[in-house]
């Protein structure tokens, strides 16, 4: 049974992958994969037909990054989910930049560790929130698992802003019964490119 059932699920991977066209293109000296699925009947498509024309989301980010510098040296315990910084989705550099700036103005509280190397030798990087003596149990926050989950590195870095805030203000957190570990960036290498 155990075999019949890995089997069928085997017959069905391939049966839905064989439906689909891969294709590796490099665009603005980085590597893009396209998926482009087989459509049905007789309609003639040539993926090679695909313009990029500019993002107006893309766009504005870059406006908003541009608008919104400087947000380092306004740091401020108690006022850290306040910051400019959560105003744009930001780059790989500007997460790390204001994760280890948290961590450098608590460093009672927040502690920076390596927890591996990737397939492209970039370093996967978490922050351990922990008060008082530590506790024996844990919470586990991570983000950027697949490359195209880019927002949720937001949320992942406010909620550890914001715990911060509330510490620094003398508000219950789960810091309070747990240690805290944040990884803000698992698939480092999807991220960057």
């Amino acid at each position: 049974m155990k075999y019949s059932l890995l089997s069928a699920i085997a017959v069905f991977a391939a049966a839905a992958t064989a439906q689909t066209k891969n294709a590796i293109e490099v665009i603005d000296d980085r590597v893009r994969s396209l998926q482009v699925s087989e459509p049905e009947g007789d309609y003639d498509f040539d993926p090679s037909e695909l313009v990029y024309e500019g993002d107006s989301d893309i766009d504005a980010n870059l406006a908003c990054q541009e608008q919104n510098t400087n947000y380092i040296p306004s740091l401020k315990a108690g006022q850290y989910s306040t910051s400019a910084f959560h105003n744009c989705f930001r780059t790989i550099e500007q997460i790390f930049e204001f994760t280890d700036a948290l961590a450098a103005q608590n460093p009672t509280l927040l502690t920076k560790f390596a927890i591996s190397k990737t397939y492209s030798n970039n370093t996967i990087y978490g922050y351990k929130l922990s008060k008082d003596k530590g506790h024996s149990q844990s919470l586990y926050f991570q983000s950027q698992l697949h490359a195209r989950e880019w927002a949720a590195v937001s949320s992942v870095v406010f909620s550890l802003a914001s715990i911060l805030d509330d510490i620094a203000n003398n508000k219950p957190t789960a810091a309070d019964e747990y240690d805290l570990y944040f990884v803000p960036i698992v698939n480092v290498d999807g991220y960057i490119l």
